[in-house]
């Protein structure tokens, strides 16, 4: 299985995925963790110039956290993938036609996680859930928090294992 993980604007959150991703029962060895280009040149971060320095193809799965939601989304064109997780939607940096992305994952027909803090600050768990309401191939599932931080790496890697037994979207685990 080939698994793209995008991480958040901050570097702590690569390893923060990683806990995710040690959390669910998935093999760890065919991870491609993205590594923004900004963090290494210490440079201001442009989510149009850190679209080209992801990797392109298809994926198994593709994993990403806040800003690299956005990221993830606009990215269609390069990337692909066969299950999408999103966490900590960060709705507030979308522009107002950015927001049209999230509910248009419908359309592919792939299944999508969200999870969302119920008071995330860059966008609650009612806004997401309100976004994709009514979509078939999209799971919100919200969880406790108000502080964008999704601290609890153990519980967020069971429901992702929940979700794959659930939707049987992963063959082999």
């Amino acid at each position: 299985m080939k698994i793209l993980a995008i991480p958040g604007k901050m570097p702590i959150t690569e390893s923060w995925l990683f806990k995710i991703l040690s959390a669910t029962q998935w093999c760890q060895d065919q991870v491609d963790m993205h590594r923004f280009a900004a963090w290494d040149n210490e440079q201001a971060f442009s989510v149009d110039k850190e679209l080209t320095y992801l990797p392109s193809g298809h994926f198994d799965v593709v994993i990403t956290k806040s800003i690299g939601t956005l990221i993830t989304l606009k990215a269609q064109n390069t990337i692909s993938w066969d299950r999408l997780i999103l966490i900590g939607v960060a709705w507030s940096l979308f522009s107002e036609s950015e927001h049209d992305l999230l509910p248009a994952l419908d359309e592919k027909g792939q299944p999508v996680l969200i999870i969302q803090e119920n008071h995330d600050p860059f966008g609650s768990y009612a806004e997401i859930a309100a976004a994709v309401a009514g979509k078939h191939n999209i799971s919100c599932v919200e969880i406790m928090g108000d502080r964008h931080q999704y601290a609890n790496t153990e519980a967020i890697g069971k429901l992702i294992n929940h979700w794959v037994k659930e939707t049987h979207t992963v063959a082999a685990l």
